[in-house]
């Protein structure tokens, strides 16, 4: 081996100084040690790493796995801004979607919500002189319809009043509730505040006056192990709106109810078939109020109370698309990490703000390494390309081994697209190795093509 290869290889801080002794042209013993000891004992060349069945946390947000999705960037927000200014307003109003004010005692009101600490806040207070409730609301500018999947992360409201996810068409006839729930701490409560849930309704109104004249409508609760109360803890809830007649509800990420054709009492045959707004908001409801529950002025003061939702997330699923070149599951799309080997701080992220609009990237902590093993020809050129993302400062190695060539670039803020060029040789194996090198890095978009 010549110097220059045995320079590189020390710069390499999670391979052991014994790999120079173990290592040949090609690799074999490399790659040997590489693929017998990935599970077991730490290997000269990977350390500890595990191989793909990487699980996403409960926490992180995603639409259903085994589907290709794109995201919806106009039913979309993380919510990583303060007010409601110029970010706020490319997607959402404050207001409903027309001039109805909301049911019961609900006055919708535009100054109680607010964008603040990474959370849409949703807030109630007193309509001065008045026992109504002003409440906040948002309605995407836009309407959507299926097939879409689409997502809250919420800490719902300690509140009477009803913290809601829903979807409503502009002629008020069909809507779908992802979320409804009454989250109060009230001891009378409890049976509500444990059982939030997902509905659908099938309005008949006049022509004229839009009165309600018939609501045809089914509502299933879901309860959390102990009857836990919703309002404890942040949660997921969603909604795969595949067609007309078939909508999944997803709750921390698993199906909680599927409606079906056969659940739907629609005159019409028409099921859930038009486009519609996305509503987010608070909620008095008169069949609650009239029975004398109702918000007081000491709850409606109280802060701690507001319904936060953390970010939103809309997926429309496409045809799926094969891997270009020769390395796999290059843009992460496979959450599991299939096809890399990866060690712990390798995880994967899911906001898709921070992934430049794509819904994966790989995150990884400072030293956390993946690594890909790849057959290659001999004699042949190769580029191997990749963006770097995340805060300023944030970096990454990217080197293939066994070659004395790598790069290390820091984001400053924005992603950076790289490329490396090499020869084979006489190799007919390689390995891609992406470490962190500092901060929490993002790294997307692999490619491996012969020139």
């Amino acid at each position: 081996m010549n110097k220059k290869v045995v320079s590189i290889l020390a710069c390499v801080t999670m391979m052991s100084a014994g790999i120079v002794a173990q290592s040949n042209k090609k690799g074999k013993d490399i790659g040997k040690s590489y693929e017998t000891e990935r599970n077991g004992s730490a290997s000269p060349v990977t350390g500890a790493f595990k191989n793909g069945n990487y699980k996403l946390p409960k926490s992180v947000g995603n639409p259903p796995l085994g589907m290709a999705w794109e995201v919806v960037g106009t039913h979309s927000d993380e919510f990583n801004y303060s007010g409601k200014g110029t970010e706020f307003k490319k997607n959402w109003k404050d207001t409903y979607f027309n001039a109805w004010t909301g049911p019961g005692l609900t006055y919708w009101n535009s100054k109680n919500t607010d964008v603040k600490d990474g959370n849409l806040i949703v807030m109630a207070s007193r309509k001065q002189g008045t026992d109504k409730v002003n409440c906040g609301v948002i309605t995407s500018k836009k309407q959507i319809k299926y097939p879409i999947y689409s997502e809250v992360r919420a800490k719902v409201a300690n509140h009477v009043l009803s913290s809601n996810f829903w979807f409503l068409s502009p002629d008020d006839k069909r809507e779908i509730d992802v979320l409804e729930i009454y989250g109060s701490d009230r001891d009378d409560h409890k049976w509500f505040a444990a059982r939030p849930s997902t509905n659908y309704h099938v309005f008949v109104r006049e022509e004229e006056g839009n009165a309600i004249i018939e609501d045809l409508n089914k509502q299933h609760h879901h309860t959390l192990p102990n009857e836990e109360p919703w309002r404890n803890d942040w949660h997921r809830f969603g909604a795969y709106w595949k067609d007309p007649f078939t909508v999944d509800f997803y709750y921390d990420g698993k199906i909680v109810h599927e409606l079906r054709k056969s659940g739907i009492n629609d005159p019409e045959g028409l099921g859930m078939d038009r486009d519609s707004f996305m509503i987010i908001d608070l909620e008095d409801h008169d069949w609650r109020s009239n029975a004398g529950n109702k918000a007081t002025d000491r709850e409606l003061s109280d802060a701690s109370r507001d319904y936060l939702v953390d970010y939103v997330r809309t997926y429309r699923p496409v045809a799926a698309k094969d891997d270009e070149g020769l390395l796999k599951n290059g843009s992460f799309n496979d959450p599991s990490l299939t096809s890399w080997f990866w060690t712990k701080g390798a995880t994967v992220s899911a906001n898709i703000e921070d992934n430049d609009s794509e819904i994966y990237a790989l995150k990884l902590a400072q030293g956390a390494s993946v690594i890909q093993k790849i057959a290659v020809e001999p004699g042949k050129s190769y580029e191997l390309s990749w963006k770097t993302g995340g805060k300023k400062g944030a970096g990454a190695t990217v080197e293939v081994f066994n070659y004395p060539i790598g790069k290390k670039v820091v984001s400053n803020g924005e992603w950076t697209y790289s490329k490396l060029k090499f020869h084979t040789g006489k190799k007919e194996m390689i390995y891609v190795i992406v470490k962190g090198v500092s901060n929490d890095v993002l790294v997307d978009s692999f490619e491996l093509i012969k020139k």
